[in-house]
């Protein structure tokens, strides 16, 4: 078998791969577990964090 052949193969197992996982993805089953990942980014304040161990002596000018 040639070296040129196991490429093939290789690429073709791995676009296989690739589509199961976009089907997977997609599939309305677990479209409500993406809803609620996605919705939970959205409703995210993006507000920091208080900084409770604030040093001047960090080395931050």
């Amino acid at each position: 078998m040639d070296l040129t052949w196991a490429r093939v193969l290789f690429t073709l197992l791995v676009f296989n791969f690739f589509v199961l996982m976009l089907y997977i993805v997609y599939h309305k089953r677990n479209k409500s577990g993406y809803q609620e990942v996605g919705q939970s980014i959205i409703d995210d304040p993006d507000t920091p964090a208080e900084n409770v161990h604030s040093n001047p002596d960090n080395g931050a000018k």
